[in-house]
């Protein structure tokens, strides 16, 4: 109510000067981000203007003088512009007049010898003849056909690691996943010792990942938070590891995040393994961010379910070293002759020490008993029938030969040799 006097001012400010300045503090603000982009001077009067109509008309203000202070104010670009070269690079034929009214609404003056004089505002980006033709291309945006180059030959081919990161991707996909595309930069990262940008351009982008699950975590939230159903979703993405270097360790990684919990998030791992020929093995591991009791490691990185607290319902995910995990797909896939003779399955169930891991029984049991063609596990047992600090575990195993079908003294004489191995092994002890 004491306010008497005002004095408004409309500036305008120089962009490359804030761009320094604002890097050199290392303060980003709104006004920072469009002063560095470059604001029309030309509309610094007119502003003026048009914010002292307003004081006058809704606040009872009197005008009662004004001065203007400037340099010299960048001239319009002027532009040579070929109606017919605007055709041949949109592919579309758009008659001269048309095109004159066209950039005559949006601002541009054109006379009679075809110079495009640039409207202030558009001084900036429009600063040749492409850039006009531009203008009148996105107008007629939709009009434009869709045609490929011509092509009379073709050359190269997919080297050995192209060709093995589509095997992965096809493989995802056909495991019923969908590729994302998630930021490299986070606003934080499970790693104390994640590399922080020295400017972040905001908080939300500080921080260079290490892991891809979490930028999918992020996405299968959204897509709940949208209703969607049946999420799966997969990326192939580079992280960044702290290295003793300035620069970081970059790493190619593939990550996945599916619902359904551990028991799916292993099926798609298996089914990657698989396609690449690759050896799986499974050991017990634990993690922060997966369920306690429901992580496991596999060559190459992890797999298991992640904790509630991360996302709402039960979750699996997994994350590989792409590099690690095409090291050990093997150059050439050696096939064996189909057996002809049928095979003789039995199911086996040995009680052992709780730390022993099921895939180190596995693998015990086909080196002691090459004829076993098949061996998986299928049921741990623990409960009043089984000692405690032991387990029961029970493994499907198929014995065969590929020079004659196999008996019953022939299955007798291999689970002995079976039975033996896992004992002095493991103490392991047959149950059934």
């Amino acid at each position: 109510e004491e306010t008497t006097t005002v004095l408004l001012e409309a500036a305008n400010f120089e962009p490359a000067g804030i761009l320094r300045t604002s890097e050199k503090l290392g303060r980003r603000t709104e006004g920072s981000n469009r002063w560095e982009k470059g604001v029309d001077p030309h509309l610094a009067g007119p502003a003026a203007v048009y914010a002292t109509e307003l004081l006058v008309s809704l606040a009872g203000a009197r005008w009662v003088g004004a001065a203007d202070v400037h340099g010299e104010l960048p001239e319009r670009p002027v532009v040579r512009f070929r109606p017919e070269r605007a055709d041949a690079l949109n592919g579309l034929a758009i008659a001269p007049d048309d095109q004159r009214a066209l950039l005559g609404r949006l601002g541009f003056e054109v006379d009679g010898g075809w110079s495009v004089t640039v409207p202030t505002w558009r001084a900036r980006d429009v600063t040749r003849e492409a850039d006009v033709v531009e203008e009148i291309a996105r107008v007629h945006l939709d009009e434009i056909p869709f045609t490929l180059p011509e092509r009379t030959a073709m050359f190269g081919r997919l080297s050995a690691d192209g060709r093995l990161r589509r095997t992965v991707e096809d493989a995802l996909a056909g495991a019923g996943l969908e590729e994302a595309y998630t930021w490299s930069l986070a606003a934080s990262d499970p790693r104390p010792d994640a590399l922080r940008l020295p400017e972040p351009l905001s908080a939300e982008h500080a921080v260079l990942r290490t892991s891809l699950v979490p930028g999918l975590v992020e996405a299968a939230q959204r897509n709940l938070d949208a209703g969607n159903e049946g999420i799966a979703l997969f990326e192939i993405a580079r992280v960044y590891l702290p290295a003793a270097d300035e620069l970081p360790d970059e790493r190619r990684h593939v990550a996945g995040v599916v619902e359904g919990g551990f028991a799916r998030a292993k099926g798609v791992v298996e089914t990657l393994f698989g396609a690449l020929g690759a050896e799986l093995t499974v050991e017990r591991t634990q993690r922060p961010e997966l369920h306690p009791g429901k992580a496991a490691a596999v060559p190459g990185g992890w797999v298991g379910e992640l904790h509630p607290a991360l996302i709402e319902g039960t979750w699996g995910a997994f994350e590989l070293d792409l590099d690690e995990l095409l090291d050990a797909v093997p150059e050439r896939r050696v096939y064996e002759d189909v057996i002809t003779f049928p095979a003789l399955r039995q199911d086996l169930a040995f009680v052992v020490d709780e730390d022993v891991p099921a895939g180190e029984l596995v693998a015990a049991l086909r080196g002691a008993a090459p004829e076993a063609r098949e061996a998986r596990v299928f049921d741990v047992y623990r409960g009043g029938q089984v000692p405690e600090g032991r387990k029961s575990v029970a493994l499907r195993v198929a014995f065969q030969s590929p020079e004659r079908t196999l008996s019953d003294e022939d299955a007798a004489e291999i689970r002995a040799r079976i039975v033996a191995a896992l004992a002095e092994r493991f103490r392991a002890e047959l149950r059934a």
